[in-house]
């Protein structure tokens, strides 16, 4: 994958967490996508939150844009075989919450709590300074809806399997 540019915001700022995975729509792999996607954009045009976007002609998920409703609409709309027929409500990646934290920094911030809609990301309390956020792995559904809320982009997606390398 190609090193991502940084936003205005993150270069001053100082933060680095502009590395983003490309997350597969939910239900699919890259290996499918590669194997079976035609690239019609027919599950960007039905995603009701907007989120779908076609990167070198393959669909991929944007969090930066809004959070996955685990509505099915982009499985429905996809004329290939590239979704599982199984409805899911997770994905197989977690929100990692990363040092750029601005709670993590002393300044007072909630806004990835308070976006959370299966409130998965609870504050702990901290001597001396503001409340500290933790996310709960098994909660949290992977939807992305913290990511884009966070004033800082302190906030990034990870394969499940990396989940323990960040708290």
């Amino acid at each position: 994958m190609v090193p991502q540019p940084i936003s205005r915001r993150q270069f001053f700022s100082g933060s680095r967490a502009a590395v983003h995975v490309r997350v597969c729509p939910p239900g699919t792999s890259i290996e499918k996508l590669i194997e079976a996607c035609s690239g019609c954009g027919l599950c960007e045009e039905r995603c009701p939150t907007g989120i779908i976007r076609l990167t070198d002609g393959l669909p991929f998920v944007d969090f930066t844009l809004g959070e996955c409703t685990f509505c099915d609409e982009c499985r429905q709309a996809c004329p290939e075989p590239v979704f599982s027929s199984a409805h899911l409500e997770q994905f197989p990646h977690v929100a990692v919450i990363g040092a750029e934290c601005l709670a993590k920094r002393n300044i007072a911030c909630q806004s990835c709590g308070e976006a959370c809609p299966l409130q998965a990301i609870r504050f702990r309390p901290r001597i001396g300074g503001p409340f500290v956020p933790e996310l709960d792995f098994d909660v949290c559904s992977g939807c992305g809806g913290c990511i884009g809320i966070c004033p800082v982009g302190a906030i990034a997606i990870e394969p499940r399997s990396m989940e323990e390398t960040d708290a």
